[in-house]
């Protein structure tokens, strides 16, 4: 279909400048698909991402999904996201997840729950790249999304923090936000909230899983709430 804004805003590939996508075709065929599913916890290859017996917890993650690792093209497409405003590169993303779902066991029946930004990096950037990832995704697979969770605390960047200093950063950040809940609500007449996360499988979205010093502690205040099980999907493992 003819888009009249391609023609005067033509989009560039992010790793090398060619007019006519975001990944033209060279540089999609240089990105490092991860074609052996890892333990969220440890990293280590796990059967179809499911967290291994021994990492797993009450309050840990489940599984992880991820398309890539964050190296050349996707890491430069994930860095333009963030600091250059072009999120509409999203649909490029989804993309890269679809290419690989096929390796993951994920639960079927899940809901998407962004990971949130804290308001003050939000209304800096405009957006939420991982929200906007999420809402994609419920589209492309018709799927409930549900931005429930806020950053209740501004935390420091977790660029260049050891593990041990990633999980203290963001260890209380979370929770779930009251107005979105009811907004959420509002939406979904048909769904009891009370007991809407009861026993339902979450996927949490985000761009880059490195850690999962985030993605964690987002997932104990999901289970503590009731969730039965809680996915990690990111488009690059770093």
């Amino acid at each position: 279909m003819f888009n009249l804004l391609d023609l005067i805003f033509p989009k560039r590939c992010v790793s090398c400048g060619r007019i006519g996508s975001y990944l033209c075709g060279d540089c999609l065929s240089r990105v490092e698909f991860v074609d052996k599913p890892v333990c969220p916890v440890c990293q280590r290859q796990a059967i179809e991402g499911r967290v291994h017996p021994g990492c797993g917890g009450k309050y840990r993650l489940d599984g992880l999904v991820v398309a890539c690792r964050y190296r050349g093209p996707v890491k430069r497409a994930i860095t333009k996201v963030k600091y250059k405003w072009i999120y509409d590169i999203e649909k490029v993303f989804v993309d890269l997840l679809v290419k690989n779902l096929w390796r993951f066991d994920l639960p079927k029946d899940a809901v998407l729950v962004p990971v949130p930004l804290h308001f003050k990096r939000r209304r800096w950037r405009g957006f939420n790249q991982a929200e906007i990832l999420a809402k994609h995704l419920a589209t492309t697979f018709k799927v409930t999304l549900a931005d429930i969770l806020e950053r209740s605390r501004a935390t420091k960047t977790q660029v260049g923090l050891t593990r041990d200093e990633r999980r203290d950063n963001v260890r209380g950040a979370f929770s779930l936000h009251p107005s979105a809940i009811l907004s959420f609500a509002k939406r979904h007449p048909e769904l009891d909230l009370g007991s809407f996360l009861k026993e339902r499988d979450v996927i949490l979205v985000d761009d880059v899983f490195t850690s999962g010093a985030t993605t964690s502690e987002c997932a104990k205040v999901l289970k503590r709430a009731g969730a039965k099980s809680v996915w990690a999907m990111a488009v690059a493992l770093g």
